[in-house]
């Protein structure tokens, strides 16, 4: 999970222009904050977190939009049970977001269930309503279960 936090985050300074945020924890020690909420739980094994990536057509979006968009899917798939971190890149033709989370609730301890029905119930339906709040209808989510 720290190397797919280290990416999101661009640690390997490969980018110069893009945004970042956190919930439920700090940009700067986020995989730290997370292996806390595990350890708190005594949820250390298993998959440990999520990645990610939602990506908009070319010119299609500001990367402040964007961005805003990908702090705002996160807080409603989440609902500030899990922390993640959202980082907006701009490396590509398609502006894009990662967003990385705990697999550990931070308020009960359970785990993020990943499956078609949450699939479709809650990444693509949240999406969805993103796209006709702000407009825009093309868009790309792809999601890779790190352990």
């Amino acid at each position: 999970m720290e190397g797919e936090i280290d990416k999101a985050l661009n640690k390997d300074q490969s980018e110069q222009d893009l945004f970042q945020s956190a919930i439920g924890c700090t940009i700067d020690s986020a995989f730290e904050d997370m292996c806390q909420i595990k350890k708190i739980w005594h949820k250390e094994k298993g998959v440990q977190g999520f990645h990610l990536v939602q990506s908009f057509a070319p010119g299609e979006i500001s990367p402040e939009l964007a961005h805003q968009i990908g702090v705002e899917f996160a807080d409603r798939l989440f609902g500030g049970k899990f922390q993640a971190v959202v980082s907006t890149h701009l490396n590509t033709k398609c502006i894009h977001n990662h967003i990385v989370w705990n697999s550990v609730s931070m308020e009960n301890g359970k785990k993020y269930r990943s499956n078609e029905k949450n699939y479709v119930t809650g990444v693509w339906k949240i999406s969805d309503e993103l796209c006709v709040k702000h407009l825009f209808c093309n868009y790309v989510i792809n999601m890779f279960v790190k352990s």
